[in-house]
């Protein structure tokens, strides 16, 4: 369960409470699309990369922690002169969702450890 969503380690309001799955075939960070409407609007990521240096850590609390994204961890960058943001809309109908799924911008930065017995 990500508890909020932090830039640079302040809190944002933008997801509380919910829920998160961490998946490998997911390319990019996904979760409802008025969640990741807000953090694209709140990042405003200049495609022409002119604001890359000034980004914030992207942050997610989860259990008290804050696990933090670098910038060159949710931006795709494409030489010096286009940026994209790795975040995609995703819409799960209750019971399964809303959901956030943390894909690979998020495993390639965090080690996982699946304890599937201990649930």
């Amino acid at each position: 369960k990500i508890e909020d969503i932090t830039f640079n380690e302040k809190k944002q309001s933008i997801c509380q409470d919910c829920r998160v799955a961490v998946d490998t075939g997911t390319s990019m960070l996904a979760g409802p699309t008025d969640t990741i409407g807000k953090l694209r609007r709140l990042l405003d990521v200049k495609s022409d990369c002119s604001n890359y240096d000034q980004l914030p850590k992207l942050g997610f609390i989860i259990g008290g922690h804050i696990l933090s994204l670098n910038p060159r961890d949710y931006v795709g960058k494409q030489g010096q002169s286009y940026c994209t943001v790795s975040l995609m809309n995703l819409d799960i109908p209750p019971p399964r969702g809303p959901i956030f799924i943390f894909g690979i911008p998020f495993l390639q930065r965090y080690y996982s450890v699946y304890d599937e017995p201990n649930r």
